[in-house]
C-alpha cells in the first residue's frame, strides 16, 4: 500500500476514534486567567512532530527555564525529532511517542505518575493525537494550546495567531508563554540545540582540514529535503557551486545531505577539482549542527537546517514553494532577505540559479558594507 493511502487510513481511524471518545474529554476551564509559574513545578510540552518543529520550540524551553529555573520541563517527542533535544540540559526527561499503542499507553502512565501541573500542546493545528496526549497526561493540569480551531474548547488557554500576518513561526510559538504571564516581544529567539564540547571540537577540526585553511569563507550547500518536490536539480546545484567558487576565490564549499543521499553529495563534490567537500560520513544531527555553526552562509531547500542555522545566526538562503505563503511562517528567522520563492505552489524546480546566487552574494558577511 502507498504511504499516502496509509496516512489517509490513519487519519480516518483517528476521526472515528475521536468521535467515540469526545464525549469523555474534559472541556477547558472558563475561569482561566494566568498561570503563576511560581505556583507550579512540572510542565510537559507535547511535540511529536518533525525535526524543524522541535528546533523552533527551543526558544520556548530556553526562555521559560531562564526566567523560572525551578521549573522541571518534560517533553513528548517523536523518533523524527528526538535528536534535537537528546542532550538538552533544560529538559528533565523526554518521552517518546511511537504510534505503538501498548508502548504509548505505558508511556502515558509514567507521565501521569509525575504529577504534571501544566501541559503545553505545541502542535499548531487541530491534532487529535496531541489533544488526546494533552488530556491523558494529567487529569488536573492546565491545558495550553496554539492554533486550535475545532478543538479550542478542550484547552484552558489557546493562542490563535492570525493567518496571513507576517509573524514568524518562532514568534508565534513563543506566544504560548503568555499563558504564564510572560511578555514575549523581547525574548531571545535564536536558541540553538545543545552542542557538547566534543562536537564543537569535531567541527573545528573539520573546518581546519578544508584544504588546510581556517581563513576561507565556508559556504554550506544542502542538497536534501524531506520531500522530492523540495529537492533542487543536481545540475542547478552544480552550476551554483561553480559560480560561488568563481565569485569567492578563497571560499570552501561544504555539501550536506541526508545520509541516504550521501552518494549524491560525493558525486557532486567530485565534479570539482578542489575546494568542494561533502560533510564527513556518519555525523549525527548535533555534529552536523556544530559544523553549520562555523559556516559563513548556508544555502538549502526548506528543511530543519534553515532553523538550525538561524539559531546560530548563520545567514541562510532558503528555497521555498509559493504554497499558501508557507514561506512567511517558515522563512529564515529574523533575517532580511534570503527567501527565494518558486513561481508555483508545488515544487522548487523553477527557481533559477541566478536568483539563488544573487541572494547568497547579498547575504555573505564579507560582501556587506
Amino acid at each position: 500500500m502507498s504511504r499516502s493511502f496509509l496516512k489517509m487510513l490513519e487519519h480516518g481511524f483517528k476521526r472515528v476514534f475521536f468521535a467515540l471518545v469526545s464525549f469523555f474529554l474534559k472541556k477547558g476551564r472558563e475561569e482561566f486567567a494566568i498561570i503563576d509559574p511560581m505556583m507550579i513545578k512540572r510542565v510537559l510540552f507535547i511535540r511529536p512532530e518533525k525535526l524543524g518543529d522541535m528546533v523552533i520550540s527551543l526558544p520556548v524551553f530556553h526562555n521559560l527555564k531562564r526566567l523560572y529555573p525551578h521549573l522541571e520541563l518534560y517533553t513528548i517527542s517523536s523518533p523524527r525529532n528526538i535528536a534535537v533535544i537528546c542532550e538538552d540540559e533544560r529538559i528533565c526527561s523526554n518521552f517518546l511517542y511511537t504510534k505503538k499503542i501498548f508502548r504509548d499507553i505505558a508511556t502515558v502512565r509514567k507521565i501521569r505518575r509525575l504529577g504534571i501541573d501544566a501541559v503545553v500542546d505545541m502542535v499548531c493545528d487541530d491534532s487529535v493525537t496531541a489533544l488526546l496526549l494533552t488530556q491523558w497526561s494529567s487529569a488536573a493540569a492546565w491545558r495550553i494550546g496554539v492554533g486550535k480551531n475545532h478543538h479550542k474548547r478542550y484547552y484552558d488557554f489557546n493562542y490563535l495567531y492570525r493567518t496571513g500576518d507576517e509573524s514568524h513561526v518562532v514568534e508565534n510559538t513563543l506566544k504560548l508563554l503568555t499563558a504564564f504571564g510572560i511578555e514575549t516581544d523581547n525574548l531571545e529567539g535564536h536558541i540553538p540545540p545543545t552542542i557538547r564540547p566534543e562536537h564543537k571540537d569535531l567541527a573545528a577540526r573539520f573546518v581546519a582540514s578544508l584544504n588546510g585553511t581556517m581563513l576561507a569563507e565556508v559556504i554550506g550547500v544542502n542538497i536534501s529535503a524531506g520531500r522530492p518536490t523540495r529537492v533542487w536539480p543536481d545540475e542547478k546545484n552544480e552550476e551554483l557551486i561553480g559560480r560561488l567558487l568563481d565569485r569567492f576565490k578563497s571560499c570552501r564549499i561544504v555539501i550536506s545531505s541526508d545520509p541516504r543521499e550521501r552518494e549524491r553529495a560525493v558525486a557532486l563534490a567530485g565534479r570539482f577539482q578542489s575546494r568542494v567537500d561533502p560533510l564527513p560520513e556518519g555525523l549525527n544531527l548535533l555534529e552536523v549542527s556544530a559544523v553549520i555553526s562555523r559556516m559563513n552562509i548556508l544555502i538549502t531547500p526548506d528543511t530543519s537546517l534553515v532553523h538550525i542555522a538561524r539559531a546560530f545566526m548563520v545567514p541562510v538562503v532558503g528555497l521555498y514553494t509559493r504554497f499558501g505563503q508557507n514561506f512567511m511562517l517558515w522563512k529564515p528567522y529574523n533575517q532580511d532577505g534570503g527567501a527565494v520563492i518558486s513561481g508555483n505552489d508545488y515544487n522548487i524546480f523553477d527557481i533559477e540559479v541566478d536568483e539563488v546566487f544573487e541572494a547568497a552574494v547579498a547575504l555573505m558577511p564579507a560582501e556587506k558594507p
